[in-house]
C-alpha cells in the first residue's frame, strides 16, 4: 500500500471518529436542552402555584435581619424609595423578595451539578 493510500485512509478514520464524536456532542447537548426545558416549566410552574400574598414586616425581618437591610435589598433590586415600614410595606406589595447573591450562588451550583449528572448519564449510554 502506499503512502499516499495510507493518508486517505488515515483521513477517512479522523473523518469517521469526527462525525461519532458530532453525534456524541448532539446528543449530549439535546438531552441537556430537553432537562433545562423540563426544569424550566417545572419552575414557571411552581411560580404559579404559589399564591401572591402580603409579606409582614415580621417576615423580612426574619429574612434579611432589619428594615435597613430589607430596604436595602428591595432599593437594590428595584429602586423603591420610601420611608417607614408602612409606606415600605405598601411599596413591595406584589413585588417578589429579591435574592440574594448567596442565594443565586446556591440556584447555580445545584443547576451546575444537574447538569454534570446528566453530562455523565449520557456519557455512559452513548
Amino acid at each position: 500500500m502506499s503512502r499516499f493510500s495510507e493518508l486517505i485512509e488515515e483521513l477517512e478514520d479522523l473523518q469517521q471518529q469526527d462525525i461519532k464524536n458530532s453525534a456524541k456532542v448532539f446528543s449530549i447537548t439535546a438531552s441537556l436542552s430537553t432537562r433545562l426545558h423540563q426544569l424550566l416549566d417545572a419552575v414557571e410552574t411552581s411560580n404559579k402555584a404559589l399564591p401572591k400574598s402580603k409579606i409582614t414586616k415580621e417576615e423580612l425581618i426574619k429574612r434579611y435581619g432589619s428594615y435597613n437591610n430589607a430596604y436595602a435589598a428591595y432599593k437594590k433590586a428595584y429602586g423603591i424609595k420610601c420611608k417607614g415600614w408602612d409606606r415600605f410595606l405598601q411599596a413591595i406589595e406584589g413585588l417578589s423578595p429579591p435574592t440574594s447573591l448567596e442565594e443565586r450562588v446556591e440556584k447555580l451550583e445545584e443547576t451546575v451539578k444537574l447538569l454534570v449528572k446528566i453530562l455523565i448519564e449520557n456519557e455512559t449510554k452513548i
